[in-house]
């Protein structure tokens, strides 16, 4: 398949394109800076926010993997982030049904439940933490995760494009995130609060990467939105000790006595088939 991939220098998006070129898809990486993409792949510089550009980029082909983006609320007043990361995937979403692209599967967040940049502690209603999830944030980043959740679902009624939005935690290498773990459980760890703040929730790059290749490929309808993230967390405490602690007014909705993920992937699992790989080591923790 002929696919596009934004964003394709960054921390993902380096993985997505080694992945897709590794499957056997045709590659076209784009980036708003330069960066190194494996041979073979055309790398492609520009401003998403260009909608001439975006439509060179996006035309003629099969999926879209939408990456590019200002991974957190940089800017004091929030501006910046909103509009570059809503005008900039507005742009993509329209190019790829201009293009009678077949699916668009994107970067969403869990950050659009409000937790992780609030500059009041918020904890969430509820565990485990679906879709259904309500969504209570103070700031631009989350804004914009649900706003682009929302023009999917406009451009899905537009015409045969399918969107699949995935609400990712914090995505890195496993061994970057054990590290965090374990710099956690000894104290050194000066981020406690931000950490506490995104639930202790993570996933690997490379498990990123196949869920957004699965949904590339499938014959997916409509606009769709998928919690995925790997399904223990980084505490060295159980989950239940983890939210007394920390968010002592959640209702916990089941068994936490183990290490479980506060959030659920099940709806995304139930419809690829498909678990997250690369995992803690927990006997180091």
């Amino acid at each position: 398949m002929k696919i596009t991939i934004t964003g394709a220098t960054g921390l993902l998006g380096r993985t997505a394109t080694q992945h897709f070129a590794a499957a056997g898809h045709e590659v076209t990486a784009v980036d708003r800076v330069d960066g190194e993409v494996p041979a073979g792949v055309k790398l492609v510089i520009g401003d998403l926010t260009d909608l001439d550009f975006t439509d060179s980029v996006i035309a003629g082909a099969d999926a879209v993997v939408h990456l590019g983006a200002i991974p957190s609320p940089r800017d004091e007043r929030q501006y910046f982030v909103f509009r570059n990361n809503c005008d900039s995937t507005f742009a993509v979403f329209s190019a790829a049904v201009h293009a009678k692209v077949k699916v668009v599967a994107y970067a969403s967040s869990q950050s659009i439940y409000g937790t992780a940049w609030a500059d009041d502690w918020y904890s969430p209603q509820y565990l485990p933490i679906d879709e259904k999830h309500p969504l209570v944030y103070q700031e631009s980043y989350a804004l914009t995760k649900e706003v682009n959740e929302l023009s999917a679902e406009m451009f899905a009624r537009r015409g045969k494009t399918a969107f699949v939005g995935f609400r990712f935690p914090l995505t890195h290498d496993v061994e970057h995130i054990q590290k965090v773990a374990e710099e956690f459980k000894s104290g050194e760890d000066k981020r406690v609060s931000y950490l506490a703040k995104i639930c202790f929730s993570y996933l690997d790059r490379r498990d990123a990467a196949k869920a957004l290749e699965l949904a590339a490929t499938s014959d997916i309808t409509g606009a769709n939105v998928f919690v995925f993230s790997a399904p223990d967390s980084f505490s060295y405490m159980t989950t239940e000790e983890t939210f007394k602690k920390w968010h002592p007014t959640t209702e916990l909705r089941g068994d936490f006595s183990g290490y479980q993920s506060p959030f659920t992937s099940q709806k995304f699992i139930d419809r690829f088939g498909y678990k997250p790989q690369y995992l803690l080591d927990r006997s180091k923790m």
